[in-house]
């Protein structure tokens, strides 16, 4: 329900989320890749327009 800000940016979406997705390797011995630099966003519209899905293609910074 983000209304966006004053002025310029009535009714745009201004809203920052922080994530990161983790990927592990179960066991003893397991690791865990942080994938937390996000490289684009695509925007599904929906039978509601003010409810898109998006989605994000996110990238590591480590080797993996």
């Amino acid at each position: 329900n983000d209304m966006g800000g004053q002025r310029s940016l009535i009714n745009k979406w201004t809203t920052f989320l922080k994530a990161r997705l983790v990927c592990s390797i179960p066991g003893p011995e397991g690791t865990d890749t942080h994938f937390d630099e996000l490289q684009d966003i695509f925007l599904l519209s929906t039978r509601d327009e003010r409810n898109p899905l998006v989605y994000g293609v996110f990238t590591t910074t480590r080797y993996v």
